[in-house]
């Protein structure tokens, strides 16, 4: 069990006790935030109060309002004049507290709004600090999860995404590898991320209606973080080309495809034993919100990940062309993890290396390569004959050929504008390749493959 002293105050309920203040007052005005959701019972409710309401303010609808839509949170019904247009999300509200009772035979209170306008969701979530540091987080981690799982998924609740459009950027598949020596059931761990952040992962959400008598109902939720709408430019200086994505509602996966296909696509590609499903996972449930807070804000203070952070690519690099050459000479080659700096490693590698940046712990370089060390030496167990035999089968033009493409294609996307010739040389030396570059290149370009431009060179087809 977690120590007293160490458990944070929880987000959520100081949410709730700011919601709920103001709305106990029947009679006075205020003016408070929460999102507007749909409300299940908008007919019955504007059929009770139309004779008494529809001559002051005309024609109007019935919504919710809550200040979280999470299990268990009070919905305060809103009664809104048709010329207002807002129909959902974060919004701040004014208006006055009235008792249906005082309309009509129903009870309960609800709000008259006189003025509604959205607000942006970092700006709301962001009005509490957050209830936990990194230092907690970590313990948290180490708490719930064995020691090599730990690393596996900090990064998962931790990171967030260069095309900062979602929270908690690691995505982490676990591999059934088919061995006897490793995990085939997974359920115990997707059975603890099914329960954890619902605000992030439900689709319908329980709430409580604020009536003398308490009612569940259960409303649909569109919750959705877009970290590209915010103001600071700077968030979208990074893989300017990359179109941001919704919040990804199930980031952990279980795979039932070819296992070398999922470790190419996965930041985190995780082969677990079964001592490793072993989750204690009560606190993690509980407080997964103010984990989620802690990232957001974290990002909010350095919405970058600077193109400098992928230069630790070459120290990883190295170290795994040291202690795991077969892997190193597969990701070069692209057949399974790509060591490509957008939707490959260097791309997954700074994400985790981001995750614990946040929160800011000792030796986190040191957790870094711990994680990966455990990753390649498991890939390497499961797949080093048919890694070797498909390497192997590889000619040394049909190799090439590989290598040039991907470079082509990587220095694309990460310099669609134009990319210099000196960029093109540094991808081919870390994928191996050490000498003919400047014949190569000057070869690609007599066949057209690539063509100048104004601000350097860009690839028009492959080999």
């Amino acid at each position: 069990m977690m120590e007293p002293y160490f458990l944070p105050q929880k987000l959520s309920e100081k949410f709730r006790l700011k919601f709920l203040k103001p709305t106990l007052k029947i009679g006075e005005d205020i003016t408070f935030q929460g999102f507007l959701v749909n409300f299940p019972h908008e007919n019955e409710i504007k059929r009770s109060v139309w004779n008494s309401l529809s001559p002051i303010i005309k024609n109007f609808r019935v919504a919710g309002i809550t200040p979280f839509p999470h299990d268990g949170f009070p919905l305060l019904p809103a009664v809104i004049p048709y010329w207002i247009r807002e129909k959902g999300g974060v919004v701040e509200v004014e208006g006055k507290i009235y008792d249906l009772s005082q309309f009509s035979s129903l009870s309960g209170r609800f709000i008259l709004v006189e003025k509604l306008r959205r607000i942006a969701i970092h700006r709301y979530l962001l009005s509490e600090k957050p209830g936990l540091d990194g230092r907690k987080i970590y313990n948290m981690m180490e708490l719930s999860f064995p020691e090599k799982m730990k690393y596996v998924m900090l990064p998962y609740f931790t990171s967030t995404a260069q095309y900062f459009s979602r929270l908690g950027g690691c995505t982490v598949a676990f591999l059934d590898s088919m061995s006897k020596y490793y995990a085939s059931n997974f359920s115990p761990i997707q059975k603890l991320l099914r329960e954890i952040n619902p605000i992030l992962r439900k689709e319908r959400v329980k709430v409580r209606l604020l009536y003398e008598n308490e009612i569940e109902i259960h409303i649909p939720v569109n919750f959705k973080i877009k970290y590209q709408e915010m103001k600071d430019k700077k968030a979208l200086s990074f893989y300017s080309n990359r179109k941001g994505r919704e919040w990804e509602k199930n980031a952990i996966t279980q795979s039932v495809i070819k296992m070398e296909k999922i470790i190419g696509l996965s930041d985190i590609p995780f082969i677990p034993t079964e001592e490793e499903m072993q989750v204690y996972g009560e606190e993690l449930k509980e407080y997964a919100f103010d984990i989620a807070i802690f990232a957001l804000q974290r990002h909010l203070e350095k919405p970058t990940i600077m193109e400098d952070a992928l230069r630790v690519k070459e120290k990883f690099i190295r170290w795994i062309d040291r202690e795991f050459p077969l892997i190193s000479e597969a990701m070069k080659m692209g057949v399974i993890m790509d060591m490509a700096d957008v939707n490959g490693f260097g791309e997954h590698l700074v994400r985790v290396i981001n995750s614990w940046d946040r929160i800011q712990v000792r030796n986190s370089e040191y957790g870094v390569y711990s994680l990966y060390d455990i990753i390649f030496e498991r890939i390497e167990d499961v797949l080093r004959d048919k890694l070797k035999r498909e390497i192997a089968a590889l000619s040394e033009k049909r190799r090439l050929k590989r290598i040039i493409n991907r470079v082509l294609w990587e220095l694309n996307t990460l310099r669609p504008e134009g990319w210099s010739y000196g960029y093109f040389e540094k991808k081919m030396i870390e994928r191996g390749v050490e000498d003919r570059i400047t014949k190569i290149f000057d070869s690609l370009l007599k066949e057209g493959i690539i063509i100048r431009k104004r601000e350097g060179y860009v690839a028009i087809s492959s080999l």
